[in-house]
């Protein structure tokens, strides 16, 4: 069954406000600057060792790659309603595969993947279904209009881990402020890490609360380095604060 909505109440042809227009711009920019790095690799540097354990860059570009594919799933089913999972059973061999291919098969499927996924966050914007509640892999729900902003994380973080040119200095201090949002996100279920608050220069706040009484840990700086720091892609350079060790962010 069915029902329309009242007239006072927006349909999805309406010219509601976007929720994640301000995050596509970010992430569109920083789509753009990683396509642009990487049509520089050559070959023989696709298949030498990124700045991730037993990873290199292929396998880095073709988890981006896959990453895409993971998030227009739960996009589509925010839109459709139809449950998906976030990444098939297959998912490592999926990285593997790619990882074995050439510059141009890597850039090709980066720069498609990285296409599809805009389609289908078009698509949730148009039906209006950014409200919709989606699951991520390790069980997490959260709003569609959330979904975004962690692929701005995950598009951010793993550039970086490419070390193609992208530092963390680099990053657009915006992008890092919502990065971090998704950053914190994460991490909230896990009770290894210590209880903190970072501090941007922006003055925006962010409470990592694990599940366990401590005393709050309170860090400032720039959100560029609160990232790279929160997601060991950098050290403390830059940060003010009594600095705790982290365990690694996954």
């Amino acid at each position: 069954m069915t029902s329309q909505p009242a007239a006072d109440q927006p349909t999805p042809t309406d010219e509601a406000p976007d929720p994640t227009a301000e995050t596509r711009s970010l992430l569109a920019a920083a789509n753009r600057r990683l396509l642009g790095e990487t049509i520089a690799v050559e070959e023989k540097a696709w298949h030498q060792p990124s700045l991730l354990p037993s990873w290199t860059r292929a396998h880095v570009a073709a988890h981006i790659a896959r990453h895409a594919d993971a998030i227009g799933r739960l996009a589509n089913w925010a839109r459709t309603g139809v449950e998906q999972q976030m990444y098939p059973e297959d998912r490592d061999a999926a990285i593997e595969a790619g990882a074995a291919r050439g510059g141009l098969e890597i850039q090709t499927d980066l720069d498609v993947a990285i296409g599809r996924l805009a389609q289908e966050f078009d698509a949730v914007t148009e039906s209006g279904a950014w409200d919709a509640v989606v699951r991520l892999r390790d069980g997490q729900q959260l709003p569609a209009a959330e979904l975004p902003t962690g692929r701005l994380f995950e598009v951010t973080v793993h550039h970086l881990d490419l070390d193609v040119g992208l530092t963390v200095d680099d990053v657009d201090p915006r992008a890092a402020e919502l990065a971090l949002d998704w950053a914190v996100f994460r991490i909230a279920p896990r009770s290894e890490y210590p209880r903190l608050r970072l501090t941007t220069g922006s003055g925006r706040t962010y409470d990592v609360e694990p599940q366990r009484a401590a005393e709050v840990i309170e860090i400032s700086g720039p959100a560029n380095r609160l990232l790279g720091w929160i997601t060991r892609r950098s050290d403390a350079e830059g940060l003010q604060g009594d600095i705790p060790q982290l365990p690694s962010f996954g």
